[in-house]
């Protein structure tokens, strides 16, 4: 991979993630966060996407405006990083179902290289 990786830690945590989903999350092109399996929202997810059951984390682009926000495609995986549902944003919102990943660890470089920003003023 080219430039610093955010998380030292993703691919031992989740060793089936796909290449591109790993890139993408390390280059912060995408994000990822746990899913709250307790609160109503996943609850009632899980009640009309069954597969979600399984899902421990959700991959997603934090860039897409909010007047795109139905174009928008999330990644559902298990706690291996395996691939379970695809949803879109016309399917479901994320908002209130989402915690961040405590099992994830900064790398080093990471934490040096954005140890001067404030509020994601040094994206790279």
């Amino acid at each position: 991979m080219i430039g610093i990786e955010k998380y030292a830690n993703l691919q031992e945590v989740m060793p089936q993630l796909l290449p591109v989903l790993v890139h993408a999350v390390q280059s912060e092109f995408l994000e990822i966060k746990h899913l709250n399996k307790e609160c109503e929202k996943y609850i009632a997810a899980c009640e009309q996407f069954p597969e979600l059951k399984n899902g421990e984390y959700v991959i997603f682009s934090q860039h897409i405006k909010k007047n795109e926000h139905k174009h928008e495609i999330f990644v559902f995986i298990d706690g291996d990083g395996n691939t379970i549902k695809h949803l879109t944003g016309r399917e479901m919102e994320l908002y209130g179902l989402l915690d961040s990943c405590s099992n994830l660890n900064l790398s080093e470089e990471y934490i040096a290289e954005h140890q001067h920003c404030h509020d994601d003023e040094c994206r790279h």
